[in-house]
């Protein structure tokens, strides 16, 4: 069982000398905990490599701290805090649902009763739930009143709910939008009531929550609003709620439907008018602010709601016409939000330590380790970045923090059900796979799906990342992957003595060319699966006008990925978001209409079906993954091309290039790229080694790359299942270098730095951290070479 005691994040990913970073840490059950600044350089902890290697930088935070618990108060939901006109006697509640879990089951959903709207706490007020059983239910302080039928999930359904406070008589009416040929009539649930609303001060009306407890102690100041707890989070969408302060006719209620459009003329169409508009409270719709964190009230009080924990937007609604899939082009259609029970956007603790980089601190991979005497451990990772026009390096290593959040978390070891199918193994499980099973409030990936089983497609940097740690091997590998697996390309540049400047692509993104083009060389993480338009564009720009990229790893510039503009205010990067649509390789699909991005309004899914090949970027893209072994490259006859053979000095041409590493054994593995001129690898590449042929049949084609299923798609048969190591010149003297595997970079420390790989790395980034242009070709070496002349690596096996 997970029984981590320690868990921190930090503020920010990258600060600049003179800034001040701020942690956030959780010490559950000891008493103090020490505190120490480290310079990261590996978190392998390989017995056959350098193993972990850290340096103590002398800093003003370190020291001992007392420990404190704080939690994470997860799940999201509506409010709008205490007002006059919430304090109701009578009332009619209404909107629509489409729930996702609305029967607890032992075995999958153990949430209990879930509330749709209202204002209820510990048995007063009132309020619209969905019970233990799937039915509606209707809290009038501690009495209910349950509706007739259970509630069908992934369906739409009208809801309503009226109280009359004069007569004691309540109503629910649940009105499936469909009905099926066999369902019964299912008609409105009386009852008379004998009670009058007791309406607690200070708790507020909330939707698709409602109020658990108000707490005056320390680990309620991390909910929203400080000390008011929420509890019964609603998993599934809303759409359309309204509040009226009497009981409705069924008439009224059907034109409350419609909404409140204040502001009637002969010429305007207007919502309710007379007696109907005189007792609005509030009529949110959800279809306007999309990109906010606020639910507009068109009602005339303009109570808009606050949204807590990024539910998720741009949702299709119970009026999908199914003829426009942009919700910017037919917004009315998309007035749902749906909420989950493990949104997460903010943890919100309060600041434990904070240090204050000082001038002239060098850029590099940096950590707040903490410990306690009882043996407990965490690191918290972050970066120091120069500022724009200050770098102090040639090379730029270009950290892939939007890949980092992407797999944040990641839940696939212990929920993913053909794990073992996947990695040809059984996963062996980390201590932070325990906890975070346990911690479900420490939110998923976006390779994760909620609890209700929809997928996660928004992730924040503010929580504890505990996937985002040295010393952590992930059940795909059994190996580092994603940030320990960039500390092998660390410990490289450290070992061979290159200096070298950290930048994120947060940096990037926000930052543009201007970010990037002081530096003669970037060089990529492992991994960076996960980019955005911005920073695409900046490396574009940055190649076209001389700059010179090395590309170390695979599955890159693969996602569609945008940061939510609602969370601007806290800082950069906070939240990222990508939808997955109808291709790629994906443990989840987002529903037809719901592809484009609520914070942005771009369309989500892979780069590629937005006409941005992967291969166009550095000159390689995705082609297979497989997790068994990695294999290794040979040197094919374009590696002696007089344009390229200076990057193979020192190597013979039938040396067997990384047949050895610390992530498979190999390479070339887990995840491979290769060249292709038909998507967007320019036709000049030349392909210097491949690993075409050598690859076991755990090693499947990308599903982008076929049509239909059949048979021979594998490594042992398949001749695009093989990663290609490639090179292209790029105008005004500038080159790409494409090293095209995952588990490249785990081969770099092997052997103390002195192999193959390391050599020919080394004589890479020699060449390109040059002043001034690369060399230009020699005469002759160029041919014109169309798409059609193009010819793969042959599908050789080696002996």
């Amino acid at each position: 069982m997970g029984a981590m005691k320690l868990t921190g994040y930090a503020d920010q990913f990258g600060v600049n000398p003179g800034q001040k970073i701020r942690f956030y840490v959780n010490c559950d059950g000891p008493k103090k905990y020490k505190v120490e600044i480290m310079k990261m350089i590996n978190g392998d902890t390989n017995p056959r490599g350098p193993g972990l290697l850290e340096e103590l930088i002398s800093a003003d935070c370190n020291g001992e701290y007392n420990g404190r618990k704080q939690v994470i108060h997860s799940g999201s939901y509506g409010y709008v805090a205490d007002k006059a006109q919430f304090h109701l006697e009578s009332f009619t509640m209404q909107c629509w649902i489409w729930p996702t879990t609305p029967k607890t089951h032992p075995k999958y959903w153990r949430h209990g009763a879930q509330a749709l709207m209202g204002k209820w706490s510990n048995g007063k007020g009132y309020g619209l739930f969905i019970n233990e059983e799937g039915h509606l239910e209707l809290r009038v302080n501690d009495t209910k009143l349950v509706s007739g039928a259970p509630i069908r999930d992934h369906a739409w359904h009208f809801v309503a709910a009226t109280f009359d406070g004069a007569t004691g008589e309540a109503v629910i009416h649940h009105e499936p939008q469909i009905k099926y040929a066999l369902d019964p009539e299912i008609l409105p649930t009386r009852k008379k009531l004998n009670v009058k609303i007791e309406n607690t001060p200070g708790v507020p009306f909330t939707i698709a929550a409602h109020v658990g407890r108000l707490d005056g102690g320390p680990l309620a100041t991390s909910s929203k609003p400080a000390g008011v707890v929420m509890a019964g989070h609603y998993n599934g969408k809303i759409d359309s709620p309204r509040l009226c302060r009497v009981a409705l006719t069924r008439q009224d209620i059907e034109m409350m439907k419609l909404g409140s459009q204040p502001g009637m003329t002969e010429r305007r169409h207007c919502g309710p008018n007379g007696e109907l508009a005189s007792v609005i409270v509030g009529s949110w719709n959800f279809s306007e602010g999309i990109n906010t964190i606020v639910g507009r009230d068109q009602g005339p009080y303009l109570y808009h709601l606050q949204l807590v924990n990024c539910p998720v937007r741009a949702m299709t609604g119970h009026n999908f016409s199914g003829h426009n899939f942009d919700w910017k082009h037919a917004p009315e259609e998309y007035g749902a939000i749906h909420f989950h029970d493990d949104d997460v956007d903010d943890a919100r603790w309060e600041v434990d330590f904070e240090w204050s980089v000082p001038e002239g601190q060098p850029s590099a991979f940096y950590a707040a380790k903490l410990t306690t005497k009882e043996g407990d451990e965490d690191y918290i990772p972050f970066w120091v970045v120069p500022e724009i026009g200050k770098a102090t390096a040639k090379i730029a290593l270009m950290v892939p923090t939007i890949s980092y959040m992407a797999y944040a978390n990641e839940h696939l070891a212990n929920n993913a059900g053909g794990a073992e199918l996947l990695v040809y193994r059984i996963p062996i499980m980390q201590e932070q796979n325990m906890y975070l099973s346990e911690h479900r409030e420490y939110g998923g990936s976006i390779y994760d799906t909620h609890t209700d089983g929809s997928g996660i497609c928004l992730s924040s940097r503010l929580r504890p990342i505990l996937s985002m740690r040295p010393k952590y091997d992930h059940f795909l590998t059994q190996a580092p992957w994603q940030y320990p697996a960039d500390l092998h390309l660390v410990c490289w540049l450290e070992s061979m003595g290159y200096r070298y400047d950290c930048i994120t692509d947060e940096d990037v993104h926000y930052g543009g060319l201007a970010r990037l083009e002081q530096y003669n060389v970037v060089i990529t993480g492992s991994h960076p699966e996960h980019n955005t338009g911005a920073q695409l564009d900046a490396l574009h720009n940055y190649t076209q006008q001389g700059g010179r990229l090395m590309y170390m790893g695979a599955d890159g510039f693969y996602w569609v990925h945008s940061y939510h503009p609602a969370y601007d205010h806290l800082g950069n990067g906070i939240v990222t978001e990508m939808r997955r649509c109808e291709s790629g390789i994906r443990p989840w699909r987002a529903d037809p209409g719901e592809y484009y991005h609520q914070g942005t309004g771009e369309l989500g899914g892979m780069w590629r079906y937005r006409g941005r090949y992967l291969h166009s970027v550095a000159g390689t893209g995705m082609s297979s993954e497989g997790f068994d072994i990695s294999s290794y490259y040979s040197r094919t006859e374009e590696s002696n091309d007089p344009r390229v053979a200076w990057a193979f000095e020192g190597i013979e041409f039938d040396e067997k290039l990384g047949n050895f590493g610390f992530v498979g054994g190999g390479a070339a593995g887990t995840e491979l790229d290769i060249v292709d001129t038909m998507l967007g690898s320019p036709p000049h590449t030349l392909v210097v080694a491949t690993s075409a042929g050598r690859h076991t049949e755990g090693y499947l084609l990308v599903t982008e790359d076929f049509g239909f299923n059949q048979q021979g798609l594998d490594g042992t048969q398949h001749p695009r299942v093989r990663s290609d190591i490639a090179y292209h010149e790029t105008p005004n003297g500038g080159a790409c270098f494409a090293f095209s595997s995952i588990a490249f970079c785990g081969s770099l420390p092997w052997n103390n730095c002195d192999n193959n790989i390391s050599k020919l790395v080394g004589n890479v980034l020699d060449r390109f951290m040059m002043d001034g242009p690369l060399p230009a070709p020699p005469k002759g070496a160029i041919k014109h070479r169309g798409r059609a002349d193009y010819d793969p690596p042959a599908n050789k096996r080696v002996k």
